[in-house]
């Protein structure tokens, strides 16, 4: 406390020894002030930090840089005429006397100081027209510098507060999970009434990264027609693979030949590019390339195309609180029973 603190300075003060301060340090100190000498440790004391405000530059001394000490009385006329007119000379000495301020083995004394106080007048306006130079050289250095950073703008990086400040905006699902549409589980929550406590949000387009570019697969019928990546040939060949994908199991000749191939070969026969072969296999089927047989292929084509249009553009579903939400809505509706 700070009673505490004054009875110690009492007390350190008596105790204390008479410390010889150097002459040097004993000028700063002022006539109302006192010096405490901290030379020995206290345990009582801790975390003392010594801050030293006292000027150690005089004011009187400093000079100004560059500043020009010019002597009155060495100054002369810097025209000889005027000089000789105010002496009275002649003409002819006035030519005499022109020529001796031209040489400079002649010179005065006097004129010899003129000459000193105009060279330096000459160098600092010579500096002055530096220092101008440099400075508009380093405007313009600048100005480059300034468009820069108006040209791009900072971005500003996500840090770990924000992401906790802004956590209600957002949902991240640990075991995230598309439910078709017309799936089993969403007919068994729309029969149970479970759907009445559930979310759900539908998913608005597919994407699909290809040669280093990511592309839109076109899931329905006006996709396909208003999609700027497929030309009018593929377009018609995607149409006719997905009709018959609708209605594969009754024309089982177009496709018993190929049931003991995989999905992939199989697309390869229905003279496909291979980037619609990449839209069938990767986005629409969802079937792996080298396991998923002709069969599991065309059904997995069949069950996409036939969720489609039921929500939405495309045939998924997600909770809009997360798979973790489904169990609780069944909860709920067996409170309410």
């Amino acid at each position: 406390s700070f009673s505490g603190l004054l009875s110690w300075l009492k007390e350190y003060k008596e105790n204390s020894d008479i410390v010889t301060e150097s002459s040097t340090w004993q000028e700063q100190i002022l006539e109302n002030e006192e010096a405490i000498a901290l030379s020995k440790k206290d345990k009582t004391i801790q975390h003392v930090e010594i801050f030293s405000y006292a000027s150690q530059d005089s004011h009187e001394d400093v000079e100004e840089a560059g500043a020009l000490q010019r002597n009155h009385t060495s100054v002369i006329s810097a025209n000889p005429t005027e000089a000789a007119n105010s002496a009275g000379l002649p003409p002819e000495d006035e030519s005499l006397l022109t020529e001796c301020f031209e040489m400079p083995a002649e010179q005065t004394p006097s004129s010899q100081s003129a000459q000193v106080v105009n060279d330096a007048e000459v160098t600092g306006e010579k500096e002055n027209h530096s220092e101008d130079k440099t400075s508009e050289e380093e405007t313009n250095d600048y100005v480059p510098i300034a468009t820069d950073t108006i040209e791009q703008p900072k971005k500003n990086r996500i840090t770990y507060s924000q992401i906790i400040k802004e956590g209600k905006r957002f949902n991240i699902d640990l075991v995230s999970k598309l439910l078709y549409s017309r799936g089993l589980l969403i007919d068994l929550l729309i029969k149970s009434n479970v759907s009445r406590y559930a979310e759900f949000k539908n998913i608005t387009r597919i994407l699909a990264f290809r040669e280093g570019r990511v592309e839109q697969v076109p899931c329905s019928r006006a996709d396909v027609f208003n999609s700027k990546q497929l030309t009018m040939v593929e377009k018609r060949m995607l149409m006719k693979f997905l009709t018959f994908c609708m209605e594969f199991e009754e024309h089982p000749d177009e496709y018993k030949a190929y049931e003991d191939v995989t999905f992939s070969e199989y697309l390869k026969t229905q003279k496909l590019t291979p980037n619609l072969q990449y839209f069938v296999l990767h986005s629409i089927a969802m079937t792996s390339e080298s396991t998923s047989s002709t069969i599991d292929g065309l059904q997995a084509t069949k069950n996409f195309l036939h969720c489609l249009g039921r929500y939405g553009n495309t045939p998924f579903l997600f909770p809009l609180y997360g798979q973790g939400e489904l169990p609780q809505c069944f909860c709920r509706y067996l409170n309410s029973i």
